[in-house]
């Protein structure tokens, strides 16, 4: 596995690992609170990198092969 691989699939993995953290602490306290709310954008953030992740790991293998 080249380095940006790891790379990659370890921040694809961290973000995973932070957005189930965050749900499970959404269903342990009240998500009307402000630390609540906050709690569900970060989630919302952390899904739409998940989706940039995801776009620049097709973006690096495209650039693999070429080269």
């Amino acid at each position: 596995m080249e380095p940006e691989d790891e790379f990659i699939e370890n921040a694809s993995t961290l973000m995973r690992f932070a957005k189930e953290e965050l749900k499970q602490f959404i269903t342990w306290t009240n998500p009307q609170t402000s630390y609540g709310k906050q709690a569900g954008l970060l989630v919302q953030q952390l899904e739409a990198i998940s989706l940039q992740m995801e776009a620049l790991r097709q973006d690096y293998k495209k650039q693999v092969r070429k080269n």
